[in-house]
């Protein structure tokens, strides 16, 4: 028995498995939509990954390079339940460290890039405007306007103003006047663009509130569209009732904007001012649907506890097919929240659906007319520029790229929806390889049945998703 043991113990390999430097456990997550305890870690690149218990103990208790059988025990001890180097190496080779939750300190060869989340319809082409620094000190001094008696008084305010410029203001004639001004189009404009940056420095004051620490503001692209963004990654960590704070902390910020155009239009009586108010308002409206990546999707997701509700849509259209097993995806989810997302899966996917042939049918007419008025626009840029009036020019030069952005934008979305539906047909037709599933070494000497190989199996069955950054 002795020289069976002996001889076991030789035939492991001095493999030794580390989490690499910068990589943070932030914790279990709080108010999760899983039947399941789940965790978070953070990744040096700012990825979340969200991993189940055992796999977070892995990660947590492999501060330094331990041999696999004293990492093995310190697992097992922690976890409650018995995982043995076998089990402990398969685990890491298959799920951590693809992900880039651990690493060989005395490997030869270069570990792979981790794999980073690509969430549909997410930002791309990130730029930012203002750095991590800048960012925290600006949410530290505003942090007290999410004081509650400060956020009630602000609605309150909201209501009494919509309900003064509802009966004595005229929003139609401002709207005229603006139009024919090409000045103030352009002021409109530029307060618009600075109510949008007010806006994600609510997600980031409100992050902050609720006790994390938010990241930089920038600028990305939405298919074509440009689009501002705040790192609020840290906000994982947050109960849900922090993180839907933050999730409306956008809106809170555009409010107080409103408030304060609302008060400069009182005080002037400015055409301009008021526009701001009606049209800032409207913006504040299109955030709410969870159809797309705005405000209201995230809320939406956080109220599920699901963090990527797109990802849950094959999953559900699949478990609803007849005959069809539930996946376990669906699964995995609590009752309520499984209601959650199967009725968002039921009312996005038809509404994306329409959308997507409704561009297909239209895109022919919304190419002609944007090339036309395109092409008018450049003949008022040229007169605009020869009669030196830079105004106008300008104006006219905002309006084509106005025009030409929606064009780009329906091309852009049905070209890839092409290339999709392409590769999965792809993928469908060509044969799959046949790969075997590794074995633990000297499964021989341990039972099928026996705690280690149950848990080992199970959890190679998961696949942590990567949240990467909100």
């Amino acid at each position: 028995m002795t020289q069976e043991l002996a001889s076991v113990s030789a035939a492991v390999p001095d493999v030794r498995w580390q989490r690499p430097e910068g990589l943070e456990l932030l914790g279990p997550v709080s108010g999760s939509g899983l039947n399941h305890s789940t965790y978070l870690v953070r990744r040096g690149d700012g990825q979340v990954v969200q991993l189940s218990e055992l796999l977070n103990i892995i990660v947590a208790k492999a501060t330094t390079p331990l041999p696999l059988e004293e990492l093995a025990r310190r697992v097992s001890h922690a976890f409650g339940r018995e995982l043995d180097a076998d089990g402990l190496s398969l685990l890491a080779e298959q799920k951590l460290a693809p992900l880039g939750l651990l690493v060989q300190p005395d490997a030869a060869a270069v570990p792979a890039a981790a794999p980073r989340a690509t969430p549909l319809l997410a930002l791309r082409g990130k730029t930012t405007i203002f750095p991590r620094r800048a960012v925290e000190r600006l949410s530290y001094l505003l942090s007290p306007l999410y004081w509650p008696p400060v956020v009630i008084l602000a609605c309150a305010s909201l209501v009494a103003l919509d309900l003064k410029l509802l009966l004595s203001a005229n929003a139609i004639g401002a709207l005229m006047d603006v139009l024919v001004t090409p000045s103030m189009l352009l002021m409109l404009f530029a307060l618009m663009t600075v109510g949008a940056l007010v806006h994600e420095l609510g997600h980031a004051t409100a992050c902050r509130y609720g006790g994390a620490t938010p990241g930089v503001i920038g600028v990305g692209l939405y298919l074509v569209f440009p689009a501002f963004y705040t790192d609020v990654t840290d906000s994982y960590r947050l109960s849900r009732g922090a993180r839907l704070r933050t999730d409306l902390g956008g809106l809170y910020f555009h409010m107080l904007w409103v408030l304060t155009a609302g008060a400069g239009f009182l005080m002037s009586h400015s055409p301009l001012l008021l526009l701001l108010v009606v049209l800032t308002q409207l913006q504040m409206v299109q955030q709410l649907p969870p159809t797309i990546r705005l405000d209201g999707y995230f809320v939406l997701a956080d109220l599920a506890g699901v963090p990527d509700l797109f990802s849950r849509v094959g999953p559900v259209l699949r478990s609803l097919l007849p005959g069809r097993p539930a996946d376990p995806r669906v699964l995995e989810l609590r009752p309520v929240s499984r209601w959650i997302v199967t009725s968002w899966v039921l009312i996005v996917v038809p509404f994306l659906l329409g959308v997507l042939v409704w561009l297909a049918i239209s895109l022919p007419f919304i190419v002609q007319q944007a090339a036309g008025a395109a092409v008018l626009h450049a003949q008022h840029l040229v007169a605009a520029a020869t009669t030196g009036r830079p105004v106008d020019a300008a104006l006219s030069a905002l309006a084509m790229v106005m025009l030409a952005l929606p064009a780009l934008g329906a091309v852009l979305v049905l070209s890839n929806v092409a290339l999709q539906i392409i590769a999965a047909l792809t993928r469908r037709l060509r044969p799959a390889p046949r790969v075997p599933r590794p074995m633990p070494r000297h499964a021989a000497t341990r039972p099928a049945g026996s705690p280690s190989a149950t848990t080992a199996d199970h959890v190679l069955k998961e696949t942590p998703p990567i949240l990467g950054r909100r």
